[in-house]
């Protein structure tokens, strides 16, 4: 198992006190918002399709679709994607 050492301000340490026996869970969902943030930005600007941005992140479309809109991003519908949300 690898170690990893990072310098948090005294503040930010003392917000980490109540979770200290979950830090591990606390980096996993810390990264999976990050990947999220990551390919939401890369579809903003038309680098992915949505699609796509939900297989990079690891999510259905529909939860994307959620996480996009947590985020204010409004994804782009083609009539397919229409039809398929209304089936």
């Amino acid at each position: 198992m690898a170690k990893t050492i990072i310098d948090i301000s005294d503040d930010k340490l003392a917000e980490l006190g109540p979770y200290k026996d979950r830090l591990g869970e606390l980096l996993l969902l810390g990264l999976s918002q990050i990947k999220i943030q990551e390919v939401l930005l890369l579809y903003q600007r038309n680098l992915l399709s949505f699609g796509r941005a939900a297989e990079l992140a690891g999510l259905s479309e529909q939860e994307m679709i959620r996480q996009a809109r947590a985020f204010g991003v409004v994804p782009r519908w083609s009539e397919k994607m229409a039809e398929e949300e209304t089936a």
